[in-house]
């Protein structure tokens, strides 16, 4: 007789294969997950496909490097206004999302855990004590869904639980054609700010595996959902050629993200969501380094919810806020409340001109989307800029030029 699985998590991406993983880490015997996708892998993917220290780190402890992707050693942030330097703690990789979810969902397999490809989930239904996935197979239910199936994938719309604010990301694949390229910096450019797109631009490294030689990806990020994508796509081609770029992709591509926020909701009685079904980091958008974590911790909940047979996971919102990860989502969130909000240029001039930033930033002693336990000494730094100088303007930048002639509007 074929074991029936206990646990099925729809999405095998970051955030669903490290959930599987972390399981196995734990002791849950790989015969009881199985993981369904609807592609088969090694797929695309659009993603920037960079990976802070705060992701590689659990990275390391799965796959290790991958041949076929980047180690960058810096982040920059900038603007019009300036620039802020970022010296990471420990090592950053970018990879083509392809390769890093294949390699992730061959690891699994070495585990013994079941990968259905060409799988897909037509519907995701509420049963009595158990969920029902449909797919052209029939109708299977496990003992736990976990959807790690994307920001508006069956999972997240199926549980009817609230979730974060869904912004928008547009990307395509350039090459220098008059730039300086910085293969070993990921940049996050604030200038989409200045034009009324609440969000910034990324210029990152990428090694594609029908190119030689490194090529970049470039795209933006509106953090609200409030542009249109034609403007999104205007802007990027239009940022691009300022920076020295010329597109080789036939179009520029475009995602939702949900962002992490204090009102998300993530379980239900013998369901829960992870990954970018339970929400990202909602200043920069991003998505793996925070799926991993999410799933780390959600493993050791569904395993205590395992052993004490029980349906349903309480406080699971709280406990991953009272986590390392939790908490620094929701500063992140906290952030991209002001630099998206009300008042955007007078943040921008607080992140480029607050000394006691910059000097974090430089030391080296922390990673990109840690920085919660710094608050009261980021707080006080603040005050004490603000006593001494006045609160910064919220007025225009002098001299900046709109990047495309119709520039959105910030209300």
């Amino acid at each position: 007789m074929t074991r029936a699985a206990r646990i099925g998590i729809v999405g095998a991406g970051p955030g669903g294969t490290a959930l599987a993983l972390a399981l196995t880490d734990r002791g849950v015997d790989p015969r009881d997950v199985v993981l369904y996708d609807k592609a088969r892998f090694p797929r695309g993917k659009l993603c920037g496909g960079g990976v802070t220290f705060r992701g590689t780190q659990l990275l390391d402890r799965w796959i290790g490097p991958l041949e076929g992707g980047l180690v960058t050693d810096a982040l920059e942030f900038r603007s019009a206004l300036g620039s802020l330097p970022v010296k990471e703690r420990g090592p950053q990789r970018v990879y083509d999302r392809g390769l890093l979810d294949h390699a992730l969902v061959e690891t699994c397999r070495r585990r013994g855990i079941e990968v259905r490809e060409e799988c897909a989930i037509s519907a995701v239904e509420p049963g009595p004590g158990r969920w029902r996935l449909v797919h052209r197979g029939g109708v299977e239910s496990h003992r736990w869904t976990i959807g790690a199936d994307g920001a508006n994938g069956l999972c997240r719309r199926a549980s009817g639980l609230p979730g974060g604010l869904t912004g928008r990301l547009v990307e395509a694949v350039y090459e220098p054609v008059s730039a300086s390229p910085r293969p070993d910096t990921l940049i996050f450019d604030f200038d989409p700010i200045l034009d009324g797109i609440p969000g910034y631009a990324w210029v990152f490294p990428y090694v594609s595996p029908d190119h030689d030689g490194v090529l970049y990806k470039i795209g933006v990020m509106d953090g609200r959902g409030r542009v249109p994508g034609d403007v999104l796509r205007r802007w990027t081609d239009a940022f691009a050629e300022r920076c020295g770029y010329r597109r080789l992709d036939a179009r520029i591509a475009g995602w939702p993200e949900r962002y992490f926020d204090v009102g998300v909701r993530g379980a239900r009685p013998g369901l829960l969501l992870v990954g970018e079904a339970l929400g990202i980091d909602a200043l920069l958008g991003e998505g793996i380094a925070p799926a991993l974590w999410i799933s780390e911790y959600a493993a050791g909940r569904l395993r205590s919810a395992l052993d004490a047979g029980v349906d349903r996971v309480e406080g699971y919102e709280q406990g991953l806020l009272w986590s390392e990860e939790g908490r620094n989502l929701w500063f992140q969130a906290r952030l991209a409340d002001r630099l998206y909000g009300p008042n955007p240029r007078r943040w921008l001039r607080v992140l480029f001109g607050m000394p006691h930033l910059h000097a974090l930033a430089a030391g080296g002693q922390d990673a990109y989307g840690r920085l919660v336990h710094h608050v009261p000494w980021l707080v006080a730094g603040h005050a004490w800029t603000v006593l001494r100088h006045g609160l910064p303007s919220d007025g225009p930048v002098p001299g900046w030029q709109p990047t495309v002639a119709e520039r959105p509007s910030m209300e």
